[in-house]
C-alpha cells in the first residue's frame, strides 16, 4: 500500500492523498490513474486537480466532478 497525492494543476498544492494498493515501483501513470478512480470513489475533489498522463484506462468516472 503506498499514499499518492494528487495535486493542484494551478497551485501544484496536494488536493488530496489517495490510498493505493500497489507498490512504489507501479508506473507513474498508473498510480495516478489509480488514485483520480480512489478519489472518485471516496469523493474527493477532483476540480483542477492535475489530470495530466493519468492511465484511466477503462476507469468508469461516471458522476465524477471533473
Amino acid at each position: 500500500m503506498i499514499k499518492f497525492n494528487v495535486r493542484n494543476r494551478h497551485t501544484k498544492k496536494t488536493q488530496f492523498t489517495a490510498e493505493l494498493d500497489c507498490d512504489k515501483d507501479t508506473h507513474p501513470s498508473l498510480q495516478l490513474g489509480r488514485a483520480i478512480i480512489w478519489g472518485v470513489n471516496n469523493g474527493a475533489n477532483l476540480r483542477d486537480a492535475d489530470l495530466r498522463d493519468a492511465d484511466l484506462w477503462n476507469a468508469d468516472l461516471r458522476g465524477a466532478n471533473l
